[in-house]
């Protein structure tokens, strides 16, 4: 999403956080809650496009992992608030069908885990008067981790076929369609609230201009915590209410994540040889960084003695350079047998893929003004393979003689 576009978002955010501070006000204007449907309607619908068109194909298993956890864990902390107040108020049935163990849950297959966390939902959401604990944005963040997660599901085809049809003129189609409700949600603000609390919604819904400074907003360091070393290829994504990044650590270990709305995000970062880690409560302001150093433990192997048996996937990484200038080559393509989606060189020509099939046999390269690279490899499982491209440029041979 372009930054104008993360920009337009945010705003519809900052309106949908002042709805809810203004509930009960709000809720007495006849015509504003069918508003209020269609508004929200409209930004989830921008949401989704988003997590579609940003969706990381390259890698379906690390992505639906982190997602299910995100899902799992986000319908079970308030499943455990509405049976606290079931309790309170005698209610044992209410109670017994929000007491479902997590293990319950995550033993299921794919789809039906999905099926039970959305019948969890619509039980909070049909007693959501009476669990007053439950408030209608807890029932739409579990609703909105229902649907990432579905997304994750697609086919490697389906998701290059959604990404495509949510580019940015679909997007920005999208945000159209939600101006009027939001240009009407000014006016039942400033109709029927006080002053100030109109004002505060002028100061929401304004958009302003992409900043033209970068502020570092995080920075997670990743090592191995037996060696110490630097760990490739850690997908982390990080979530925020409605709000989604998703980032993979250089070979150097180390993400960093500019400009994030301030806030408590979360963090969940998957590794395919390495357990995933979860952090809460990640503190991002406007004039300082958050810096976190995680020590990931490798998933853990039988203590039977007997040799553990591979995941059949290796960590994959190195640079394009040029091979007579050994200057790295950004923007190049390298193509691995068994993978389907090429992997584009980074600005110092370095790539990396952490789920390479372990009968992968051969790494292709590309890029402008370059002859092709081919190379026969051999990945070892569950360990770092480092392979560069020495690319040789093109000799376009001697000019054309004058006219």
């Amino acid at each position: 999403m372009k930054e104008r576009n993360k920009l337009r978002l945010g705003s519809l955010h900052r309106i949908q956080d002042l709805c809810t501070a203004n509930a009960a006000a709000l809720t007495a204007v006849t015509d504003y809650p069918p508003l209020k449907v269609s508004f929200d309607s409209g930004v989830t619908k921008i949401e989704i496009a988003r997590a579609i068109n940003e969706q990381n194909i390259s890698n379906f298993a690390t992505v639906k992992e982190a997602n299910s956890l995100i899902m799992v864990e986000t319908t079970y902390k308030y499943m455990l608030r509405g049976a606290f107040k079931a309790s309170e108020l005698h209610l044992p049935g209410l109670e017994k069908l929000l007491s479902i163990k997590k293990s319950n849950i995550t033993s299921l297959k794919d789809d039906a885990i999905a099926v039970k966390c959305t019948e969890i939902k619509e039980i909070l959401n049909t007693n959501i008067a009476t669990l007053t604990n439950i408030l209608p944005a807890d029932i739409t963040s579990i609703d909105d981790a229902i649907k990432a997660y579905k997304l994750s599901l697609y086919s490697p085809k389906e998701a290059i076929d959604n990404r495509s049809n949510y580019g940015t003129k679909a997007i920005d189609k999208l945000f159209n369609e939600v101006e009027p409700h939001k240009i009407n949600m000014g006016r039942v603000f400033h109709s029927y609230l006080p002053a100030d609390v109109a004002s505060a919604f002028d100061l929401a819904a304004k958009i302003g201009k992409p900043s033209g400074r970068r502020h570092v907003s995080i920075i997670m360091k990743f090592r191995d915590a037996d060696t110490g070393d630097p760990i490739i290829n850690v997908t982390t994504t990080f979530t925020k209410g409605g709000l989604t990044e998703v980032r993979k650590s250089t070979k150097r270990g180390c993400i960093q994540i500019y400009t994030l709305e301030v806030g408590a995000w979360t963090a969940t970062s998957v590794s395919e040889i390495y357990n995933t880690v979860v952090n809460t409560n990640i503190s991002v302001g406007d004039k300082h960084t958050a810096r976190i150093t995680l020590k990931l433990q490798k998933k853990v192997q039988p203590d039977d003695g007997t040799t553990p048996v591979t995941t059949g996937y290796g960590n994959g990484y190195g640079t394009m350079y040029d091979s007579v200038s050994l200057e790295p080559i950004a923007n190049g393509l390298v193509f691995l047998d068994k993978v389907a989606e090429p992997i584009e060189t980074d600005d110092d020509g370095s790539w990396g893929n952490d789920h390479i099939p372990a009968d992968s046999k051969t790494i292709r390269g590309s890029a402008d003004g370059y002859a092709n690279y081919f190379k026969n490899i051999t990945i070892t499982p569950d360990s770092d393979n480092e392979i560069d491209l020495p690319m040789d440029p093109i000799d376009d041979g001697p000019p054309a003689p004058d006219a």
